[in-house]
C-alpha cells in the first residue's frame, strides 16, 4: 500500500470511476515495480473527447469534439534513480479511424499545437514509475514558440503575439507544462506505476490525500483507489481512482475566474434569474479513472479518465481511453465517441516551422477552437483563450471577434486596450453579429472608447433588435421610453418591451409592469402591471419584487395583502433592494 500511495502523490492528471468486472483469480496480487525494456518502442492509441455544455448561456445542445492518435513511446535508458523517455508525436489519423475526417476536430488542433511547439518528438527525464520530471531540449522548444509569436498572418515578422507571449510565461516558469501539453498519455499512464513491488488484497481500498494548485491556490485533494479485480491468466491487475477536490478550497481558486466569465455576458448576465445566477456561480470538479496494469513488468496496459468540471454555468467532461496498440483493450469505449451531436468542422491549419504563413490555404473557420478557446476562458486561463481566439478573429470569425474583445475591455490575459476592444466589436458588428451590435450599441450609450452618441446607440441596437436579441430590444424600447437617440415615444416602447418580453426577459416584463402601473403610453392597469411584475419577480429580478410588493401592500389592482407584500419585499431586500428594505421594515413594524 505505501508503494502505491507513493505513487498517487504524483497524480496531476484528473479521472472518472468506471465500474469493471474482472474475473478476482487470486485473493491477492504483487505488482511488480514498473520495469519497461528499454530501445523498445510501445505504441500506444489514445482516444479523447470532450463535451462543453453552455446551455445556461445559449439555447443550443452540449458540443462535443473528439481525437483519436497513435503516439509511439521509448525507455531510452534507464539507471538507478530514473529513466529517460521519448515520444514520437503525431496529429495524423489512425488507418482505419471511423467516421469523416472532420469529425476529429482535437487532431488538426493538435497538429496546430505541433506546429507551433516545433517539434515531432519529445524527451524527459523521469522518475523509475515513469512520471516526468525534467524537460529535455526545453530552450529549443522555447525558441520555436518566440519565433511563432513573433510572425503576422502575411509572415513578416512583427511584434510578438500577445496571444504566445503567456503561453511562453507560463511554460517558462513549468516547462513541465510542454509534455503536460503534447504528450498527455505521459502523466496519465504512469499515474499508476510503481517504483518497487507491492502485494495487495484483491478488493482492498485505500486513501492518499494530496495537495494540488489550481491558479496559483493550494487545494487539497482526497484519492480513494481500489484493487478492483486480478487476472492471473492474462498476468493483469485492475485498480480504480476517484478523486474528490476540497469545496471550499476550489470555490474560493475559481471564485476571480467564475465572476469573469459572468461579467463577460455582459447584459446577458444580468437578465438570469436568481436561481440561474446561483448555478453560474456552482464550482466544482470530480476525477475518476480506471487502469489495467501488467503484472509482468509493472506497465499501464490500458487507462480509461473522466474529468467533469462546472464553473461559470458551463460544463465541461473531457475522456480519454488510452491503451497499448499490441494488446486488445478491454475497457469500455467513450461513452460519447460516437454521439450524434459530435462537431464536425474545418480547422484552419497552422504552417510548418520556418514557412511563410501566407501560404496557407485553410482560412476556415473553427468552431472546435471557438469551444476550446471557452473551455480555457472559464477555466481562467485567460492567455490560451486568447490564443485561440485571436487568430480566428484576425481571419475574419465574427464570433471570435467578439469574444476577443471582451478579453481586451476587460484586461483578462492580456493588457486592458479599450481601443482595441472597441475595433473587435465593431469589426464582428459591421458582419452582422447581434451580441456585437448590442454591445457596440451600449458603448456609444455611455461614453466607453467612443464618444458618447445616443443616435449612434440607437442604430446599432436596431440591427441587434430586428435580429430578435431581447436585450437589444429591450434597450430600444428603452430609448424611446427616456427619449435618447430618438424622439420619446410610449408606443414604440411597449412594441419592443413586449418583444423582449415574450422571450422571458425580466427587465423588459418589468419595464411592461412600469408602463401599465404608470400609464405610460397605455391605458393604466394594475392588472395588467401585476402580470407583468410578476413574471419578472419570480425570475428574481429585484426591483420587480420590490414593485409586486407595493402593489399588494396598496391594494392595486389586487386585494390588499400584508403578507404577500412582506413575503415580496423580503425577497427584494434579501438582494440588497434599499427602497424595499424600507418598506419591509414599515410593514413589519405595524406587526
Amino acid at each position: 500500500m505505501d508503494s502505491l500511495q507513493k505513487s498517487l502523490l504524483f497524480l496531476l492528471s484528473p479521472c472518472l470511476l468506471i465500474c469493471m468486472e474482472t474475473a478476482r483469480a487470486a485473493d491477492s496480487v504483487t505488482i511488480p515495480g514498473y520495469a519497461p525494456k528499454t530501445g523498445v518502442e510501445y505504441v500506444y492509441r489514445s482516444r479523447k473527447t470532450t463535451s462543453t455544455d453552455m446551455s445556461l448561456w445559449f439555447d443550443k445542445p452540449a458540443a462535443i469534439i473528439r481525437g483519436d492518435f497513435r503516439q509511439r513511446m521509448t525507455v531510452v535508458s534507464r539507471n538507478a534513480n530514473s529513466m529517460q523517455v521519448r515520444w514520437s508525436l503525431s496529429a495524423d489519423l489512425p488507418q482505419g479511424a471511423e467516421g469523416a475526417a472532420d469529425s476529429y476536430a482535437m487532431n488538426a488542433l493538435y497538429g496546430n499545437s505541433l506546429s507551433v511547439y516545433g517539434i515531432r518528438q519529445l524527451e524527459y527525464e523521469a522518475g523509475l514509475n515513469g512520471f516526468p520530471n525534467r524537460l529535455v531540449g526545453f530552450d529549443a522548444i522555447l525558441r520555436n514558440i518566440q519565433n511563432a509569436a513573433a510572425v503576422g498572418p502575411d509572415g513578416l515578422v512583427v511584434a510578438p503575439q500577445s496571444s504566445l507571449t503567456n503561453i511562453i510565461d507560463g511554460i517558462k516558469s513549468n516547462p513541465l507544462l510542454v509534455i503536460h501539453n503534447l504528450a498527455p498519455e505521459a502523466e496519465l499512464l504512469a499515474t499508476i506505476q510503481q517504483e518497487d513491488a507491492a502485494t495487495y488484497d484483491v478488493g482492498q481500498t485505500g486513501t492518499v490525500a494530496t495537495m494540488e494548485y489550481s491558479r496559483g491556490m493550494p487545494v487539497p485533494a482526497t484519492i480513494e483507489w481500489k484493487l478492483e479485480a486480478a487476472d492471473l491468466a492474462n498476468q493483469t491487475a485492475t485498480f480504480s481512482l476517484k478523486k474528490a477536490y476540497d469545496k471550499v478550497a476550489f470555490q474560493q481558486s475559481q471564485a476571480s475566474a467564475v465572476e469573469g466569465v459572468i461579467a463577460s455576458f455582459g447584459e446577458k448576465a444580468k437578465q438570469l434569474t436568481g436561481e440561474q445566477l446561483a448555478a453560474a456561480k456552482i464550482v466544482s470538479k470530480n476525477a475518476t479513472m480506471t487502469f489495467i496494469v501488467s503484472l509482468r513488468d509493472g506497465s499501464t496496459l490500458e487507462a480509461l479518465e473522466t474529468v467533469a468540471t462546472e464553473s461559470g454555468g458551463i460544463k465541461i467532461t473531457a475522456m480519454s481511453h488510452v491503451w497499448r496498440e499490441d494488446l486488445p483493450a478491454s475497457l469500455p469505449e467513450l461513452s460519447n465517441w460516437n454521439s450524434q451531436a459530435m462537431s464536425a468542422s474545418a480547422v484552419a491549419l497552422q504552417p510548418e516551422p520556418g514557412t511563410n504563413s501566407a501560404t496557407a490555404k485553410s482560412q476556415l473557420f473553427d468552431r472546435s477552437a471557438i469551444e476550446e478557446g471557452q473551455a480555457a476562458y472559464d477555466s481562467g486561463n485567460y492567455a490560451a483563450a486568447l490564443s485561440y481566439w485571436k487568430p480566428l478573429a484576425d481571419q475574419g470569425a465574427a464570433v471570435a471577434q467578439y469574444k476577443l474583445a471582451g478579453l481586451y475591455q476587460f484586461g483578462l490575459g492580456v493588457d486592458r486596450d479599450s481601443a482595441l476592444a472597441v475595433t473587435y466589436i465593431r469589426k464582428a458588428a459591421e458582419q452582422g453579429w447581434a451580441e456585437a451590435q448590442s454591445s457596440l450599441s451600449d458603448l456609444y450609450a455611455v461614453g466607453q472608447g467612443v464618444p458618447q452618441d445616443y443616435a449612434q446607440a440607437v442604430i446599432w441596437g436596431r440591427k441587434a433588435a430586428e435580429q430578435g436579441l431581447a436585450v437589444a430590444q429591450y434597450n430600444l424600447g428603452y430609448s424611446y421610453e427616456s427619449g435618447q437617440g430618438v424622439p420619446q415615444d410610449y408606443a414604440q416602447a411597449l412594441i419592443w418591451y413586449r418583444r423582449a418580453a415574450d422571450q422571458d426577459f425580466a427587465m423588459a416584463q418589468y419595464a411592461l409592469g412600469l408602463l401599465y402601473d404608470q400609464g405610460l403610453g397605455v391605458p393604466q392597469d394594475y392588472g395588467r402591471a401585476i402580470a407583468w411584475y410578476k413574471k419578472a419577480a419570480d425570475k428574481g429580478l429585484d426591483v420587480a419584487q420590490g414593485n409586486l410588493g407595493n402593489m399588494y401592500a396598496m391594494g392595486h389592482g389586487v386585494a390588499r395583502d400584508r403578507d404577500e407584500a412582506i413575503k415580496w419585499f423580503r425577497k427584494a431586500s434579501d438582494q440588497g433592494l434599499a427602497t424595499a428594505q424600507e418598506s419591509l421594515k414599515r410593514l413589519e413594524k405595524q406587526e
